[in-house]
């Protein structure tokens, strides 16, 4: 099992960093390949995770779906899903997946930024907290009519700069 802090201290290294591989591959069984032209993330199904990179590096022209310059992508942020309660036995303020809003508060405290409204491109409402612990973003994604918990991210706020807090 893992703690969500063994995830983030592999934050601003790269996906091709030997010790990368090897945590990932000896922790996740089920990873997609990395392909900027698709998403910035891997993921494991299985697992319930989404691991984020951001890569200011690659040039590539997704209207043609051609790839001029891989880069170098740096593992930037992840997002946690209730399966992932399967392979991460602690997340972040003893969180648990069956918590709602209220019971995240009493745990986290009040959040640093809180978000909430209507996006159009989603066609859908949204609310979302976020706490900052040092140079960690810490995001809970609620349903926003029982609010309980979607998703959480967890990201370096230096590293994911449009969202820096």
């Amino acid at each position: 099992m893992l703690q969500y802090q063994d995830l983030t201290k592999h934050f601003g290294l790269s996906l091709f960093d030997e010790n990368v591989q090897t945590f990932l591959s000896g922790k996740f069984s089920d990873l997609t390949e990395y392909n900027i032209l698709e998403s910035d993330y891997i993921t494991s199904v299985n697992a319930g995770i989404d691991l984020g990179f951001i890569n200011k590096e690659a040039v590539y022209d997704d209207d043609d779906h051609v790839i001029y310059k891989k880069g170098n992508p740096l593992f930037s942020h992840f997002i946690l899903y209730p399966k992932s309660c399967t392979c991460i036995d602690r997340l972040p303020f003893d969180i648990d997946f069956n918590d709602d809003r209220t019971e995240v508060i009493k745990k986290a405290g009040i959040p640093t930024m809180t978000k909430e409204g209507y996006a159009d491109f989603l066609n859908t409402s949204f609310l979302v907290e976020n706490y900052k612990v040092d140079e960690i973003v810490i995001t809970f994604d609620y349903n926003t009519e029982n609010q309980k918990l979607n998703f959480i991210q967890i990201r370096d706020n230096n590293l994911v700069e449009h969202l820096k807090m």
